[in-house]
């Protein structure tokens, strides 16, 4: 597939929304001051919800209608996001067995067996965060693989209908019978919508749709303004204040959504050095988000030692932080993430290759048992 630079430099922001958000959320003055960051940490997420209905549409092509699409996709979706995953899980489990006060809590072996499943289960603080906090978000990722791998069966217009309706069902499902279970009241929130949003666009683009670049650059500044509007950065509407609330999914979902249409249906190239420095930030956008906390508090911790004040120099602080950041998530994807992925591809390839091997006596034989045709009967004239 040839690779959508918009897309990867999206995903290179999403990330570092997020990577802003937990430095101040860890260094700041005030509850206050952390509010606005948090809601751009938030938002970075529902921007990737949307990247990946989208990413998913455009990367199935060849997998569409045929049989066994669903085992290929998931396949390859699991390869791509567990690995590193169940990484990360486990250095935090090694972590709290070693030293027992990083928890106030110990885990339960319910509660880290769960963390491995992606299924949804509160921490003992009551959170619903598996062991790797931020890997909350994959449980309603994994869930959508299911949903989607389904729908691969059919035809790429099928695939996005099907699992639409499928999602729209289990969202609905949630409000009408509003499960006990946790992990139920979890999946079923509307938060999924926004993958719907994503995989309609990857639709529209495979099927063609493309916008004049002023129109599309226009759309994109739209959404960044519906996104800087939510965000609170300008004075909150008098509904909000009348305590009228906004699904996340409508109130970041939308302006995520906005943005991906206006930075993909243009067709921007986007082939400056800058462009691809941030396409490969965007490569390791997964490690980036997966991994951040450890060297954004090692920084913070290494500011203290030195001396140097966060409040006083909190742009320089920050800005350090995050480039530290990124350079450890482009190590680890080119390192461990990319390498791991590649050759656990061409095992499950070869595993496919030796089916077919298998298969191909049997065919033979069938061909060669087969009685032959009669022969045609002759016609007069």
């Amino acid at each position: 597939m040839t690779v959508i630079v918009p897309i990867q430099v999206l995903r290179a922001a999403a990330a570092t929304a997020v990577v802003v958000g937990h430095f101040q959320g860890v260094t700041s003055p005030t509850p206050e001051y952390f509010v606005p960051y948090a809601k751009a940490a938030s938002a970075g997420v529902d921007l990737f919800f949307i990247i990946s209905g989208f990413v998913m549409v455009y990367a199935s092509e060849p997998m569409f209608g045929r049989a066994d699409g669903p085992l290929s996709f998931f396949a390859r979706r699991a390869i791509r996001i567990i690995p590193l995953y169940w990484l990360a899980t486990t250095g935090y489990v090694l972590l709290a067995a070693a030293v027992p006060s990083f928890l106030e809590v110990p885990y339960s072996a319910r509660f880290v067996l769960s963390s491995y499943l992606f299924i949804p289960a509160a921490r003992p603080d009551g959170a619903m965060n598996p062991v790797v906090g931020q890997g909350w978000t994959l449980n309603y990722e994994m869930l959508f693989y299911l949903i989607f791998a389904v729908g691969v069966l059919g035809t790429r217009r099928v695939a996005v209908a099907a699992s639409s309706l499928a999602i729209a069902a289990l969202i609905a499902a949630g409000r009408i019978f509003e499960p006990s279970s946790l992990a139920l009241a979890f999946w079923t929130d509307s938060i999924m919508i926004e993958f719907v949003f994503g995989m309609v666009l990857g639709l529209a683009y495979r099927e063609g749709l493309r916008l004049p670049k002023w129109l599309s650059a226009a759309v994109l500044v739209a959404g960044l303004i519906l996104f800087y509007v939510n965000l609170g950065i300008f004075e909150i509407p008098r509904a909000l204040e009348n305590g009228i609330v906004i699904p996340r999914c409508i109130a970041y979902g939308i302006p995520a959504a906005v943005v991906v249409a206006g930075a993909t249906l243009g067709d921007f190239s986007l082939g400056g050095g800058i462009w691809r420095l941030l396409a490969i930030v965007g490569d390791a956008s997964y490690a980036l988000y997966l991994v951040h906390a450890l060297p954004v508090r090692a920084m913070i911790q290494g500011f203290k030692l030195t001396g140097v004040s966060v409040d006083a120099h909190r742009l320089v602080c920050l800005v350090m932080t995050v480039g530290v950041a990124a350079v450890v998530a482009v190590m680890i994807y080119y390192l461990f993430e990319r390498p791991v992925t590649l050759a656990l591809r061409s095992l499950v390839g070869q595993f496919a290759i030796l089916r077919s091997i298998r298969q191909e006596p049997k065919i033979a034989t069938e061909i060669a048992t087969k009685p032959a045709p009669a022969p045609p009967t002759p016609t007069a004239g």
